[in-house]
């Protein structure tokens, strides 16, 4: 089963390809970083959440995710994920999740332990305070701007509590995107255009998802001058406007700092080679900071 045909799906709908391409490699990037929503396009989210529906390891209400939080999300009421959800989708900023400040390596250490305590049950005592841009921002206190959808870190060291209400509300927010009517039919019309596409390439002769991984390792050693071993692997299919089946083979690794995406683009029908694409991001979402 293809993991996510996210370029079939967003030719579907009505935004720019350079859009469509920054959505896309986020999307890939997500299955790595589990700090998920800084660099998605805020108008795009709903379609994103959709997309990782189909996508196991990226959203974290996938089978990946640990009991505890599935409880925690599955026993939001409905209409407190409703309001979250027209919340994000009438932020004013392009860019979801910005930061006033960047973590400290302090505070990134901390913070990946919390993660794993989250997932294992530990949960803030209390949600993190929301503002909005009408009202003055609290000093010395965390806090997150529903009107723009950006993190207030107060100037001074996190607590375990602050952190631990971040990562929560993360998970939250893809939570209530992902359970959106807009999402949920979404993840229909993919599961359908999957069936579809499985069959056409099926009907062409063309080869098979296994054979295009073994081809897409041996132009990730020619074309990037990387091997394989030990990175995270993805295959999806799609059809281009022209009418082009494709297997798009992505590969994904991380070091210390970064986070890296190799992308291979495949003829669907004879294994030749279309496109190749790369990206960085870095793990820390504060980086990232808006002036």
């Amino acid at each position: 089963m293809n993991s996510l045909k996210l370029k079939e799906t967003m030719n579907q709908i009505h935004i720019s390809q350079t859009m469509q391409e920054e959505i896309i490699m986020n999307v890939k990037n997500q299955t790595a970083n589990r700090q998920r929503r800084y660099k998605v396009l805020k108008k795009a989210a709903i379609t994103a959440a959709a997309f990782v529906l189909c996508f196991g390891a990226a959203m974290p209400i996938q089978a990946g995710i640990r009991n505890y939080v599935k409880n925690r999300l599955e026993h939001i009421p409905k209409q407190e994920l409703e309001a979250m959800n027209q919340m994000l989708q009438a932020q004013d900023s392009l860019l979801a999740d910005s930061f006033s400040r960047e973590y400290s390596k302090e505070e990134r250490t901390r913070m990946k332990q919390l993660e794993e305590d989250y997932q294992n049950g530990t949960f803030p005592e209390q949600p993190i305070m929301q503002t909005d841009s009408s009202k003055q921002i609290p000093e010395d206190v965390l806090s997150y701007d529903t009107d723009t959808g950006t993190f207030y870190l107060p100037d001074r060291t996190l607590t375990d509590e602050e952190l631990l209400q971040i990562i929560d509300f993360k998970y939250t927010s893809d939570y209530a995107l992902a359970q959106s009517s807009a999402a949920q039919k979404a993840q229909k019309s993919q599961e359908k255009e999957e069936k579809r596409l499985t069959a056409a390439i099926q009907e062409k002769g063309g080869i098979t998802e296994q054979e295009a991984l073994k081809t897409a390792e041996t132009y990730l050693e020619t074309e990037f001058g990387q091997s394989a071993k030990n990175m995270e692997v993805h295959v999806l299919s799609y059809q281009s406007p022209d009418g082009l089946l494709t297997y798009h083979v992505s590969y994904h690794t991380q070091d210390d700092t970064f986070f890296y995406s190799y992308g291979i683009d495949l003829n669907a029908v004879d294994g030749s080679l279309i496109d190749t694409s790369y990206a960085s991001l870095p793990q820390d979402p504060s980086a990232l900071k808006l002036p």
